[in-house]
């Protein structure tokens, strides 16, 4: 248990710090976004395209990861994917256009794509199989951290410096973490499989893939996966902003605090989440139950008028922290595939949470966008449509998920009797 506990702690800090970053860029826009739409002339649809295209890079680019993590192995596939997402954060900062903006945040996304999924397989191999959902959980709850410094932080940033600045500096730092990252990590312990794989042709591997995607439990966890993050990103880190500022009048400090402690709670979620997957006898019980809350929490925002403003907070906090359950889909997620198709599986079955993630974004702009007016701001109607029919599609997701098998979880997890040596 020693050996593992130091093992997991050398590991997830090396993870957390890549995860860092890739969180940051994911929220990043959400409290600078009226700045960039004033600065750049971007409308409602743009905004929602330029914050929603990091996730169609990151989704469209799971397929090859997933060949590249089992192929190549999760090291050098993070490492060398987010090269691009630091060229591409200076590409944003420089950005004068929608265009450039556009293709930039593009690269960004392709750049994260491999983060959480390297991070899932190495776990995976280094540690105990019945803390999976844990240990998944604290490297999303770490590497929270990123969307926490996307608030207030960026906020009191772009308020001294502007926002370019903070795409400088991002920059930077993210290839700080990809050399701690290099240095730390191993894809393997030594004897495991994967150092005698055998090393596939890329006809084999694309039609694993098709075995993956035709696999009917895959398409069951895939569907309430495309909607789970994209629920909560689309307010917590883009039209969360607009909300505040066209209702309830938040300048950008207010504003980033507000988000500030909505990304708090999703960290905290991640963690409360992994500790209740190892608890909890049926892991499809414990989703069921935290999608079927999140419903009931974006109905009552609908259905309530302009109220005081530490209220409104209070239940965007408890939307974030509720329907942020991803880490215990991903451990359904993980049940389904054999060792030699974990990469290729977990990074397909991960397309969904931001392709969701566009299209809910997307959808939230031509919403917000049918009703703003001449000045730009939306009226509170816009906003109640844009909740009920996020909570449309979630209702949707869920009654096809609960036509899976359970995924069982011990409720009690027994420790491994070895443990490998980094």
């Amino acid at each position: 248990m020693k050996k593992e506990t130091a093992i997991a702690i050398k590991t997830l800090a090396a993870l957390s710090t890549v995860y860092i970053a890739s969180n940051f860029y994911r929220s990043s826009i959400s409290v600078i976004a009226p700045d960039v739409m004033d600065e750049i002339g971007l409308t409602h649809e743009q905004l929602g395209v330029v914050g929603g295209i990091f996730f169609i890079g990151f989704a469209v680019f799971q397929i090859p990861v997933g060949i590249f993590l089992d192929r190549y192995g999760p090291r050098k596939t993070i490492c060398c994917l987010m090269l691009m997402t630091v060229v591409s954060s200076f590409g944003f900062a420089v950005a004068t256009s929608f265009s450039e903006l556009t293709v930039s945040r593009f690269f960004i996304g392709v750049g994260c794509s491999p983060v959480m999924m390297g991070s899932l397989v190495i776990i995976s191999r280094w540690l105990s199989t019945e803390r999976f959902a844990l240990y998944a959980s604290l490297i999303v709850g770490m590497g929270g951290l990123g969307n926490i410094i996307s608030t207030t932080p960026t906020a009191l940033l772009a308020s001294v410096a502007g926002w370019r600045v903070i795409f400088w500096v991002s920059g930077g730092l993210t290839a700080l973490a990809l050399v701690i990252a290099f240095l730390s990590l191993k894809d393997a312990p030594e004897g495991h499989a994967f150092h005698s794989r055998k090393i596939e042709n890329m006809r084999d591997s694309l039609g694993s893939i098709g075995r993956i995607i035709s696999d009917r439990e895959f398409q069951y966890v895939f569907a309430i996966n495309l909607v789970i993050y994209g629920t909560i990103m689309t307010i917590a880190a883009l039209w969360g902003a607009n909300f505040l500022r066209d209702i309830y009048g938040l300048d950008v400090t207010d504003r980033g605090n507000v988000l500030f402690a909505m990304m708090l709670a999703m960290i905290c979620s991640s963690l409360v989440y992994g500790y209740l997957d190892s608890i909890f006898a049926s892991r499809k019980r414990l989703i069921m139950c935290a999608a079927t809350t999140t419903i009931l929490i974006l109905g009552i925002l609908a259905a309530l008028p302009v109220i005081e403003v530490w209220q409104i907070s209070a239940l965007l906090i408890l939307l974030c922290f509720v329907g942020n359950y991803g880490v215990v889909i991903m451990a359904h997620g993980r049940s389904i595939f054999p060792e030699e198709l974990l990469g290729r599986g977990i990074a397909t079955l991960n397309t969904a949470v931001f392709l969701g993630v566009f299209l809910l974004q997307g959808m939230g702009g031509l919403i917000i966008g049918h009703f703003h007016d001449e000045t730009g701001a939306a009226p509170l109607i816009a906003y109640k449509v844009l909740f009920l029919s996020i909570a449309a599609v979630l209702i949707l997701a869920v009654l096809i998920y609960s036509r899976s098998r359970d995924s069982k979880s011990p409720k009690i997890p027994v420790p491994p009797s070895t443990a490998p040596k980094l």
